[in-house]
């Protein structure tokens, strides 16, 4: 019954409003707020993350604990404003603890995250980590093989990348986030 409403949503308003009712997986009943995306509504860059984290959950909104700021900062440094994309999450809900989505979990947000891109319809999805690989390009990629590899999604390029939570942890050096947003900008039409 959900997912058909989530289908019949005309707006993205709309289908925010039904995405709020949520309850196909267990993370609905936990969850503080639902971290549904924001952004451009007519982006040409989509920003896909993993699943929201506790400061997320507090205020509903994606990308606002360290690591999104640090998004933010590096994006300016590839000549990129936050406003100009959509970013959200490939799971709506905060995991316990912060660990991975489960894949029923995932699967469960698809039917929003599908709505989503063809509501705003980008020429780019960038994403941020291997739980958004899996969840829209391949379910068995490696981070090292795909990232900085363009491929090519039902009516938009993929470019996977680094999550900004590995250059705080320094696994990442935060030049290659850098580089690759400016690979993404450089190609929108």
């Amino acid at each position: 019954m959900r997912e058909a409403k989530i289908q019949e949503a005309t707006s993205l308003q709309m289908l925010l409003e039904e995405s709020e009712h949520c309850q196909a997986c267990s993370l609905g009943k936990d969850r503080q707020n639902l971290v549904f995306g924001e952004g451009d509504p007519n982006a040409k860059i989509f920003l896909l993350a993993e699943a929201p984290g506790a400061k997320e959950d507090e205020t509903g909104r994606p990308f606002v604990g360290r690591a999104g700021e640090l998004l933010t900062e590096l994006l300016a440094k590839a000549g990129i404003k936050r406003q100009e994309v959509y970013i959200t999450g490939s799971c709506k809900c905060r995991p316990p603890k912060n660990r991975n989505p489960y894949k029923r979990e995932l699967h469960a947000c698809l039917p929003i995250l599908q709505q989503q891109l063809a509501f705003i319809q980008p020429q780019v999805v960038i994403c941020t980590g291997l739980v958004a690989v899996h969840n829209i390009l391949d379910p068995k990629a490696r981070l090292a093989d795909v990232r900085g590899h363009w491929f090519v999604g039902p009516g938009y390029q993929i470019y996977p990348t680094y999550h900004p939570a590995a250059v705080l942890r320094g696994t990442v050096k935060a030049d290659v986030l850098v580089e690759d947003f400016k690979r993404v900008r450089e190609s929108l039409k």
